[in-house]
């Protein structure tokens, strides 16, 4: 689990790019797809409506950070509801970097170590929340 001041550090910042998302997520995935073209396959609809989707996890997990039991059910609904987007799951990770790498880019120069930990403390969190649901799902 995240700590407070590391939930603030990543609240703050999230906030701090609103204006700027969910653009911020498409590079995310166009980064992804750069890595990975076969990737696209994966999903259905726009870019944009991926990110949108991204974006609106992201900010659910932070509205439910401050009570971790909430917190928790919210993660493995997430990992329930997304358990049919096999790819995320084993893609988490370069998934997480790119979030963290396109986020310090957005945000210049007040982006610090800290401020880098936090988010990947806080997305790996978030992801380990989401596996549990998926496993629960019977999908994984």
């Amino acid at each position: 689990m995240p700590s407070a001041r590391q939930i603030t550090l990543v609240r703050n910042n999230f906030r701090a790019l609103s204006s700027q998302r969910p653009d911020l997520f498409i590079s995310v995935y166009n980064r992804q797809l750069g890595e990975d073209p076969e990737a696209a396959a994966q999903y259905d609809g726009s870019l944009r409506q991926r990110a949108r989707v991204l974006d609106g996890l992201i900010e659910l997990a932070l509205l439910s950070a401050d009570h971790p039991t909430a917190l928790f059910a919210t993660l493995h609904k997430m990992g329930q509801d997304y358990a049919h987007y096999g790819s995320w799951r084993e893609k988490h990770p370069f998934l997480i970097q790119q979030i963290i790498e396109t986020f310090a880019e957005a945000t210049g120069t007040p982006w610090t170590e800290e401020l880098a930990e936090a988010w990947d403390e806080f997305l790996y969190f978030m992801a380990d929340g989401m596996l549990e649901g998926v496993k629960s799902s019977h999908v994984a």
